[in-house]
């Protein structure tokens, strides 16, 4: 004997009720389809979408909050070159005695950047992709004012621009101007800035034990410590094992090389003076 539960006793969907429920919300317990069931980075546990996008439950999601709309670094850096350039060009112009006019275009040229820059440091988004054609325009500009130097001031300006371009694709520029990232971009990100720093730096350190060894303990003691919290299954997931185990190693073989380097010298040219 069998028993049978018609389709309008079963649990439907709580978002759509013509569906049948296929499972539950791990934070809420309500009941999801297919369609709404989501699942997160590094958590195995499934979601509805509304549970899905709580900062408490997606941390990728809380890390961009954090970041949305905080000004960076570079929109420091681009405020404190904007206001060194005023401040250039005005003690320019009170030491060096009346200008020549074409003194006064050069100026001008470079005043004309100041408005970019300081909607930059304030966050307009117009200046974020006005800031990629600010170096070749001032290029244009220079090379109006000297035809003889127009290549050169191009030239001169090719690495302002890839500068340029790479601010304005940068991540956490991009937050500060309160624009879509995505997923990937963002999960890139909370990796460099946020997973198992300590491992992270234990390689620095162990890296950097190979030209000044008296940074082999750091690298060592930073690695374990690195290594211990390492923790896939943690929410948020902590990783860099590779990076810990590579600053230990580091760490442990930069000494003997070092003395096996000194001994070396020693023995072949003589730097070792002995009484």
């Amino acid at each position: 004997m069998s028993l049978e539960v018609p389709p309008s006793a079963r649990p439907h969907c709580a978002v759509h009720p013509d569906v049948l429920a296929g499972g539950t919300c791990s934070r809420c317990g309500g009941f999801i389809c297919a369609d709404c069931a989501t699942s997160l980075l590094g958590d195995g546990r499934i979601y509805c979408v509304a549970c899905a996008k709580r900062p408490g439950v997606d941390y990728l999601e809380a890390f961009r909050q954090e970041y949305w709309g905080r000004r960076d670094s570079w929109a420091w850096t681009v405020g404190m070159l904007t206001l060194s350039l005023v401040l250039g060009v005005l003690y320019s112009a009170a030491s060096e005695g009346p200008p020549s006019r074409k003194e006064w275009l050069f100026s001008a040229l470079f005043l004309a950047t100041v408005p970019m820059g300081t909607a930059f440091f304030l966050g307009k988004p117009w200046a974020r992709h006005a800031l990629v054609a600010t170096p070749l325009v001032v290029a244009l500009g220079a090379g109006a004012l000297q035809p003889a130097l127009r290549f050169q001031h191009l030239l001169a300006a090719l690495p302002f621009t890839f500068v340029a371009v790479h601010i304005h694709r940068d991540v956490r520029c991009r937050l500060f101007f309160r624009r879509d990232v995505t997923p990937g971009a963002l999960a890139a990100l909370w990796n460099r800035l946020r997973n198992n720093p300590i491992a992270r730096q234990a390689f620095h350190f162990g890296f950097s034990s190979l030209f000044m060894p008296l940074l082999s303990p750091l690298a060592v003691v930073c690695g374990v410590v690195g290594l211990m919290r390492v923790n896939p299954q943690a929410h948020p997931p902590i990783g860099r094992r590779g990076q810990a185990i590579a600053g230990i190693v580091l760490g442990v073989v930069s000494p003997p090389l070092w003395l096996f380097a000194l001994n070396y010298l020693d023995q072949r040219f003589g730097l070792v003076w002995k009484d």
